[in-house]
């Protein structure tokens, strides 16, 4: 084993340097670090109205890395402490069974699981029952949706149906996947029929990336009135570099962050985003 990579495993970024408490980058979905961009706050401001509404179905759709299972999370820890909601979310569901979808949500909401698909919706209405008495709205999130098939639709769909004793719906589910899950709906036109609203992320314009990276900034504790980490002619380059997908724009800049500490300088700018890009083409790779 050479020295050099004796250095690498031993190497611990020294987060003080940036100013800042916590890793500021990162692809793993953490509600802290949401940056609500214009699509997010539409996204959320739609799908809380008909959550608390009690709408029903809510639908979310975006491709790969627009920040999909950072909603979830966030829609998760958001009703999960409100006393008039009981939440669960599905990361990822079962393959195509109805009944393995229905154990895996009556697990989350900590309910016995049944063999039969019609004693798990009984286990289902006694548990409404039970939580309508209390004035708690279950909701149901589910990421990676449009990997869910037409059988596990028709299940949702009957949980739709359910009603409380007032006559409103007894549950609230939001659907959250790639743009298929569009796709997979045209299918299931019964559940299509009852979704509330529709919403898209779209990859972020270069006001937005300059937004989200002072924002991750800022979140992980780095003082605003200090000169900024990453100049004003840098932000470009990430963004070509990463489209504008916000786990793209998060990877790059941790990679900028690591090689800014281990190498130094006063800021990364733009022919420090050119130098890096030149010399570690295959960062994503590495991190895999």
């Amino acid at each position: 084993m050479s020295d050099n990579f004796k250095i690498d495993l031993e190497f611990n970024p020294d987060w003080d340097r940036l100013g800042v408490v916590v890793p500021p980058f990162t692809i793993e979905a953490d509600p802290r670090f949401m940056y609500l961009s214009t699509e997010t706050r539409r996204a959320l401001s739609k799908v809380s109205y008909m959550v608390e509404a009690g709408q029903g179905a809510s639908i979310v759709v975006g491709e790969i890395g627009t920040g999909k299972t950072t909603l979830a999370s966030w829609f998760h820890s958001r009703y999960d402490r409100r006393p008039d909601f009981v939440a669960a979310k599905i990361d990822e569901s079962p393959k195509k069974s109805g009944l393995l979808l229905l154990r895996r949500i009556a697990a989350e909401f900590g309910l016995r699981t049944r063999r039969a698909t019609e004693d798990q919706l009984n286990e289902f209405r006694a548990f409404l029952v039970e939580q309508s008495e209390k004035g708690v709205l279950p909701l149901i999130i589910v990421d990676e949706a449009h990997e869910l098939g037409q059988e596990q639709f028709v299940e949702l769909r009957r949980l739709l149906n359910f009603r409380d004793p007032r006559g409103g719906k007894a549950y609230q589910l939001i659907l959250l996947g790639r743009p298929e899950l569009d796709i997979n709906l045209r299918e299931a036109p019964d559940f299509n029929d009852r979704v509330a609203t529709r919403s898209s992320l779209d990859p972020l314009t270069p006001e937005d990336t300059r937004a989200l990276i002072e924002y991750r900034l800022l979140a992980a504790g780095r003082d605003v009135k200090g000169s900024p980490l990453f100049t004003d002619d840098s932000i470009l380059p990430i963004w070509r570099e990463t489209r504008g997908y916000p786990r793209s724009i998060c990877l790059l800049c941790l990679h900028l962050c690591l090689d800014f500490l281990v190498n130094g300088g006063d800021q990364i700018d733009a022919q420090f985003v050119a130098d890096f890009l030149s010399s570690h083409g295959g960062y994503r790779q590495a991190s895999d």
